[in-house]
């Protein structure tokens, strides 16, 4: 997208917000009778933009869906566009969620970690009460290693024979860390 047609792009984007704001304002504002409730009616409009936009997205670029999402929850995160802007500002364009350093790998590979495993806790809870069982945490870790080593590399039993030797080590410095 050139810079000229992303900038109408962007003017556009917050025309149409600007409205929708107002919008909203006015039909909050204009049946005091029935006092609505401000915080049900903004979650409402929410779920309609998201689910509307992920909408266009699936049909669009299907595979950009979880993409949104993420970034719909690290705004979230992050206390809004106005917080991430105004850290952008202070510390240039190196935004994270996380405030992780662009150079502490190991950090963002423990943030991932943790990530990874809120997501399955919270996912097993969606599954039906016969299957939400501590095993099952370790059948979807199995299946989501056996689709990633499949998909994103060339020698799979190679890379998976590498994975193994950095759990174990994994696994020796917390066991060294508890004694």
């Amino acid at each position: 997208m050139t810079k000229s047609k992303s900038s109408n792009t962007q003017e556009e984007l917050n025309r149409i917000m600007a409205d929708s704001l107002f919008q909203l304002k006015k039909l909050v504002d204009n049946d005091p009778s029935q006092k609505v409730d401000l915080i049900s009616v903004v979650k409402l409009f929410l779920l309609g933009v998201i689910s509307t936009s992920i909408d266009l997205v699936s049909i669009n670029v299907p595979e950009g869906v979880p993409y949104i999402y993420a970034e719909i929850e690290a705004i979230a995160k992050a206390g809004g566009l106005r917080n991430i802007k105004e850290f952008q500002s202070k510390h240039g364009l190196n935004y994270s969620v996380s405030n992780i350093a662009p150079d502490d790998a190991p950090t963002a590979m423990n943030y991932l970690g943790q990530q990874l495993a809120t997501t399955l806790f919270k996912s097993v809870h969606e599954l039906p009460l016969q299957l939400r069982k501590p095993e099952m945490l370790l059948r979807g870790v199995e299946a989501l290693l056996a689709n990633l080593i499949s998909e994103k590399f060339g020698n799979s039993h190679n890379v998976l024979d590498s994975f193994c030797e950095h759990v174990h080590m994994a696994l020796s410095d917390l066991e060294k860390q508890k004694h």
